[in-house]
């Protein structure tokens, strides 16, 4: 319910000082722009517009519809040496819950760079198959040996540009994107999988970034209020 209340902008006051979300969109263009000119990052296939008849509810004046891989690089790949030491994250290191951060095993780039997702410092991933989707499995890569890594295939990855990889977080744990995302997972029984389309290209509601922040500490307090209640309830 409240990372519910967060992505709909109904968590904390708007501010209209905050720079709009549609100008922080510009700055998040022109920086991914920069990065593709410099070779940095690989160019992306232009994104399809999200139908206004597709928008699933209203968001505050100072927010922009957006998409995820309009605010970041989606599944980026990296480039090191091979006897880089680095992270290696297999299914059963990401949590379900918030607020968990993420452990990584230790190995050099060589023996994980080729069969494996690629990630790195800062990026978000999201379990994309059943029932880790279902079940909330998604994270932000901090701490990583090496500063990057790779990890199980059941990973879609985003590399967020100038907007803040724990709102991202919120949004990806949030009921309504899992939802959302659950009718449209294809594959067998036991084996479907969250499309990279539905995770790239679905509606992405974006705030001011200083408003990010506030959305951030408000839930961080919240959630240590209902882990408080559950330690108290279950004494």
């Amino acid at each position: 319910f409240i990372l519910d209340l967060a992505v709909r902008g109904k968590l904390v006051e708007q501010d209209p000082r905050d720079e709009p979300a549609s100008e922080l969109l510009k700055r998040i263009r022109a920086e991914k722009d920069r990065l593709v000119k410099s070779g940095t990052m690989r160019k992306e296939k232009p994104l399809p517009p999200v139908p206004e008849d597709e928008l699933p509810f209203e968001i505050p004046k100072t927010w922009q519809w957006s998409q995820l891989a309009e605010v970041g690089f989606i599944n980026p790949r990296n480039s090191a040496d091979d006897g880089l030491t680095t992270a290696f994250v297999p299914m059963s290191l990401i949590s379900a819950d918030f607020g968990v951060a993420i452990k990584h095993e230790v190995r050099q780039w060589g023996e994980i760079k080729s069969g494996y997702t690629h990630f790195a410092e800062g990026d978000v991933g999201l379990a994309k198959i059943t029932p880790c989707f279902e079940n909330g499995k998604s994270a932000v890569f901090r701490e990583l040996t090496g500063g990057l890594g790779a990890g199980t295939t059941e990973l879609h990855i985003i590399r967020p540009i100038l907007t803040d990889v724990d709102f991202l977080l919120i949004f990806l744990k949030s009921p309504h994107f899992i939802e959302t995302g659950i009718p449209k997972m294809t594959g067998t029984a036991g084996q479907k999988r969250v499309p990279t389309e539905y995770f790239a290209n679905s509606p992405f509601p974006l705030p001011p970034l200083a408003e990010q922040h506030r959305i951030i500490a408000k839930v961080d307090e919240l959630m240590a209020l209902c882990d408080r209640l559950e330690t108290a309830q279950t004494e």
